[in-house]
């Protein structure tokens, strides 16, 4: 892991409970302030719906749920972060839209050694996590959203394999 060090690039902060996330802010296209989702029939828990963001309809993952945290189905006072993320072969990168109790700041990181990625977020979710930070007295986890998306690329992939074999999900 990093020693000490000081980025140079910008990360967009936000929080899930009482955990801080952070995205490279290169990803990061808006905020919104919870708007109407529609939800998809059949689909996985943490994957809400989708929404129409200036005529093109994004999927909004509850990232609160995707790491394990309790949370209310009410989604009023939430902010929706929209994301788009690169693909590999030139694709058009991919728009996601999640779900985070709050926006916190656009600033550098003190990235940090630590031995472990994890901070309050079960073990399995700690893949998603290219780095801790640190902020005054406050750990930060820096999200890696490619490995988030190939996740829950996979998951809806499996799930659709499950159902066109009859069983839930």
């Amino acid at each position: 892991m990093l020693e000490n060090k000081q980025t140079q690039d910008s990360y967009f902060s936000f929080k899930l409970s009482s955990v801080t996330f952070s995205l490279p802010v290169k990803y990061v296209r808006e905020v919104f302030e919870f708007e109407k989702i529609t939800p998809i029939p059949n689909s996985l828990d943490y994957l809400k719906g989708v929404m129409n963001v200036r005529g093109n309809v994004v999927s909004i993952a509850d990232f609160r749920m995707l790491f394990g945290f309790e949370c209310s189905e009410d989604l009023k006072g939430t902010q929706i972060i929209i994301m788009e993320i690169p693909r590999a072969g030139g694709e058009k990168p991919f728009p996601l839209g999640i779900i985070a109790d709050s926006v916190d700041v656009v600033s550098p990181l003190n990235l940090v050694s630590a031995e472990s990625k994890a901070y309050g977020i079960t073990e399995d979710k700690a893949k998603f996590v290219t780095a801790v930070a640190r902020r005054d007295d406050e750990f930060i986890l820096v999200l890696n959203p490619e490995k988030i998306l190939e996740f829950i690329e996979s998951d809806v992939s499996r799930a659709v394999d499950l159902l066109a074999l009859g069983r839930q999900i």
